[in-house]
């Protein structure tokens, strides 16, 4: 729990200049009101930086600052607001209870709520500059147009993302046979050689915003987590989309990007199961475990058909079903549920 007597917010630092700041201290001020923390902002001076010492220094204060002098003279508990390409983001300190970038701040107040309640210093990384993130996905020859282009969009998206974020890889995983989601995990999983990295599991024909990668790393890194699932928004579009064109869009109920890394403890309870990637309920018996939802949309997907909608998909259809009813408990997703929502499907 939190004993601060009040907050301080500054973002005006030069360097990682803030665009949008009365819209991040008014989202600010709303989240630490529930908490009954009153919000100052900070007003630059030149009384020299012994001054600015002591005022970044204050007993039972929480600090919001960007990456400026200000932040770097704070010793103090403090939020981190940032810029969104990984390698320019400033690393946390001991005393850093989370980080934002600033373009998730106005969506983010139940977050920065969570944040400061909890208080806790946040993960820091072993060695930020050498983390990389891996995109994971099967990669297969589509025999629609329609596939063709959605594929095509997902993998523009990507390669956007990397002009920001260079230390991101795309990896697809091909099979000759009908790919197991769990055999691509593990594959995936070898990948790892950082402590830092994160895999990103997804769909091939999921896109994801330029932000991404930061929002994904700073939400892990703020919660100390090793694992995350997050849902797509479905939407059609004809360009790339960027974090706050998805923010306030209802998303789909199925889930499509998964989060790992290395340390992940749930990792070896999901590699145990066999699961046909691209047919229903691998995602959700997943996600079950994980339990950690991203509250950000990061990714979405050009509306289509299901495929394991199919008659020729039942096959698939039913042997995930008998998975889930095999590999499951009775703490787990109700099997009914299953059977009366797939009822139509096998």
């Amino acid at each position: 729990m939190h004993n601060f007597k009040k907050a301080i917010i500054s973002t005006e630092g030069v360097s990682a200049k803030i665009d949008n700041s009365n819209e991040i201290i008014q989202a600010i001020r709303y989240a630490l009101a529930s908490l009954h923390i009153p919000l100052e902002v900070y007003e630059s001076h030149t009384d020299g930086f012994k001054k600015l010492r002591e005022d970044m220094n204050q007993d039972d204060v929480l600090y919001i600052l960007n990456d400026s002098t200000t932040y770097h003279l704070c010793d103090k508990p403090n939020i981190l607001i940032t810029r969104w390409p990984l390698w320019v983001q400033a690393v946390p300190k001991e005393t850093t209870i989370g980080t934002f970038i600033q373009e998730v701040v106005p969506s983010s107040i139940p977050e920065i709520i969570a944040c400061v309640a909890r208080n806790q210093p946040m993960r820091r990384a072993a060695n930020a500059s050498s983390a990389r993130t891996y995109i994971l996905a099967n990669e297969y020859t589509p025999r629609e147009t329609g596939a063709i282009g959605r594929n095509g969009f997902a993998a523009f998206s990507w390669a956007k993302l990397i002009e920001n974020d260079i230390h991101t890889e795309i990896v697809l995983q091909t099979s000759d046979e009908w790919p197991m989601a769990n055999k691509i995990l593990k594959e995936g999983m070898e990948l790892f050689s950082h402590p830092d990295d994160i895999l990103l599991f997804m769909n091939r024909d999921i896109c994801l915003v330029p932000e991404a990668t930061a929002i994904i790393r700073n939400h892990m890194d703020t919660h100390n987590i090793s694992e995350c699932f997050a849902q797509r928004i479905d939407i059609n579009t004809g360009g790339i989309l960027l974090h706050k064109d998805l923010a306030d869009k209802k998303h789909y109920p199925g889930i499509d990007l998964f989060a790992f890394r290395k340390d992940s403890k749930v990792l070896p309870t999901l590699l145990d199961v066999d699961f046909e990637l691209g047919r229903p309920l691998y995602d959700s018996f997943w996600a079950y475990r994980i339990k950690n939802k991203l509250p950000y949309n990061v990714c979405y997907h050009l509306p289509h058909t299901a495929e394991w909608e199919a008659e020729g998909f039942k096959s698939g259809n039913k042997f995930n079903l008998f998975q889930v009813e095999k590999h499951s408990t009775q703490n787990d997703l109700s099997i009914e549920r299953y059977h009366e929502y797939f009822a139509s499907l096998v």
